[in-house]
């Protein structure tokens, strides 16, 4: 019996790594004609449905009926849009799915893919960026490097590595030609733009032109890494106190303006409540530290991360966390520039009970590209604004609006402050989800004047400023749905309450007045000479606000005109079939035809203003 030979199985030739591979060229013409056509899409469906058909009572039932259905579909063809060609959209579609308190859950949940459904760029276009501008192959530089992404962006694209040192890092690396790409975009939504700016109730509060240019400049801002790493730096020194908050650190070496290294992180997404309530995390302590974070950052230091989307933040579970706590119920002034009230994220009323304090976490910011800087001025006004925020007072909310220019030339303030006390009036005090639980109808009514007038305009240098309260408001809305944000931000408002008055100036305050005093007693005499000197001549002119009673009289001159359109449709409809019963068939045509032209004469929207 011969010996037999065994040949053992071939093995499978080892996959090559990827090699850097320049990417095909880009179509910027097929792109603008893409994105401009989808975006004046909009715009049409909007004024057709939302403003044009909501005019006749008759369709109003109808348009209010399929409202959802039609933004639903709207948003889903923005997504495959969005996922199709990447760059400004997505960024887009992530800040309005994070818009709960705006936005139908139904249409968010259509836009949420774009939070983590991103297709990344091929890994050989990738490496040909690193190669490009660090000089060498990642396999030089890393120890490892994994070419498949493991996060993708509307911008870039992240790779995990490990360092020569033995750090692991996270990697994070521009698409192709995505200058290019935002360049084209921002051109397309300023051609739209350019064609709805001169609508009256746009332009009337916001230049936006101008805010589209801030909106490309941070845009662009984005596409600088180096900057990033240098946003990053600032976030790590400003929270370097404060427990339970963390930013990862940069790697400044290694990083360029295309490429970006940084600390790698672990954690689970915020918005994945599911896994967060099995670990044992409470979602009332995140959303209350979510909210004391941004207060920090918009009260206090004045640079704030203005993209807080679900996909930049994430909580990671600590066995042990040291929690500031504050000193007889209050902090010092150091404690409350370092930021040591953050952690203290629950009021009292919160903390005995079972379901709001969890397990430990760490909460965790990734993502410096946009970021945003409130100079001085603004933000005395917004600590003033949340402080009558916190007590209710309506005055003084209107005073910081009026200092931060964001009321209409002109405006009553008697108006706004009335309308500010309705609505602190219902909502005050109550939890987001009772809010959402608020009579609409009941409160459009009793705020009337103020949605009819809409005095309010945004200022260019608050645009971000917006973007960022809305979307930190939104994900504690659905992190938390019984989260109470007046409870939260009231000790932070005495805070700062007692901090003015312990550093007001008295000695500066009152020269300020005097100073102010003497300068009206200067103009009086001045100004009382013209008033006597117009009055002797007949030249004297008063003012007065008509506007609510040219209103009133526009509408009861349009409820005349319907009548007598009403009574001549009628009329004529009933003298047609009185000469077609004496078989005049062709005098009865032309009598419905003139029925019928007085009926849509009836019923043809007029303007409201």
């Amino acid at each position: 019996m011969s010996d037999s030979l065994t040949i053992p199985p071939a093995q499978p030739a080892p996959t090559p790594p990827p090699q850097p591979v320049m990417p095909p060229p880009f179509d910027p013409r097929k792109r603008f004609l893409r994105v401009s056509l989808f975006f004046l899409g909009v715009v049409i469906h909007i004024y057709v449905w939302d403003i044009f058909l909501q005019r006749f009572a008759l369709a109003r039932w109808y348009v209010r009926r399929t409202q959802i259905r039609r933004w639903k579909a709207i948003a889903r063809n923005f997504r495959t849009m969005a996922l199709e060609l990447g760059g400004m959209q997505i960024k887009l579609g992530q800040f309005l799915s994070s818009r709960a308190d705006i936005l139908h859950e139904s249409v968010r949940r259509e836009l949420a893919g774009l939070q983590d459904e991103v297709p990344p760029a091929p890994s050989g276009h990738v490496l040909e960026v690193i190669l490009e501008d660090l000089g060498a192959a990642p396999a030089e530089i890393f120890a490892t490097f994994e070419p498949e992404a493991v996060a993708a962006a509307s911008l870039g694209q992240v790779h995990f590595a490990t360092l020569k040192d033995g750090r692991e890092v996270a990697v994070k690396v521009q698409r192709p030609y995505i200058r290019r790409i935002v360049e084209v975009d921002l051109s397309a939504v300023t051609w739209v733009v350019r064609l709805i700016k001169n609508y009256p109730p746009i332009r009337r509060r916001a230049d936006m032109e101008a805010l589209l240019a801030e909106f490309g400049r941070v845009l662009v801002n984005e596409l600088d890494y180096i900057s990033e790493a240098k946003n990053a730096e600032t976030f790590r020194s400003n929270f370097a106190q404060v427990a339970g908050v963390y930013f990862p650190e940069p790697i400044m070496e290694l990083t360029t303006r295309r490429v970006l290294v940084m600390e790698r992180i672990n954690g689970v997404k915020i918005s994945d409540l599911k896994t967060l309530e099995e670990l044992g995390v409470s979602g009332l302590e995140v959303a209350a530290r979510l909210s004391n974070v941004y207060l920090k950052q918009f009260f206090i230091d004045g640079v704030f991360h203005a993209d807080p989307h679900p996909g930049n933040l994430f909580v990671r579970v600590e066995e042990e966390q040291p929690i500031a706590v504050y000193h007889n119920g209050r902090v010092s002034d150091e404690d409350l520039i370092s930021g040591a009230w953050v952690s203290h994220a629950l009021p009292e009323s919160h903390l005995h009970s079972d379901d709001a304090v969890g397990v430990p976490f760490t909460l965790i910011f990734v993502d410096f590209g946009m970021v945003g800087h409130l100079p001085p001025q603004t933000m005395e006004s917004l600590r003033s604004g949340v402080i009558g925020l916190a007590t209710n007072d309506a005055d003084r909310i209107v005073d910081a609006f009026e200092k931060m220019n964001m009321l209409l030339p002109g405006t009553d303030r008697r108006v706004i402050v009335r309308g500010i006390q309705v609505l602190l009036r219902h909502s005050f005090n109550r939890t987001m989800r009772q809010m959402n639980e608020l009579d609409m109808e009941v409160l459009f009514s009793e705020t009337r004047e103020i949605v009819y007038d809409l005095p309010f305009q945004i200022p260019q240098d608050l645009l971000y400023l917006g973007r960022a309260m809305s979307m930190v408001g939104g994900l504690a809305t659905e992190i938390c749905p019984d989260i109470n944000l007046f409870e939260e931000l009231l000790p932070f408002a005495q805070m700062m309450l007692e901090r003015e008055q312990k550093q007001g100036n008295w000695t500066e305050r009152i020269q300020k007045e005097l100073l102010d005093i003497g300068q009206i007693l200067l103009k009086l005499p001045r100004q009382m000479d013209a008033y006597y000197t117009s009055a002797n001549r007949g030249d004297l002119q008063t003012r007065s606000d008509t506007t609510r009673l040219e209103r009133s009289m526009r509408r009861v001159e349009r409820s005349n005109d319907r009548l007598a359109g009403g009574m001549m449709a009628a009329s004529l409809f009933l003298g047609g079939v009185e000469l077609r019963t004496r078989g005049l068939e062709k005098e009865a045509s032309r009598a419905w035809w003139g029925a019928i032209a007085a009926a849509i004469w009836t019923f043809w929207p007029r303007s409201e203003r």
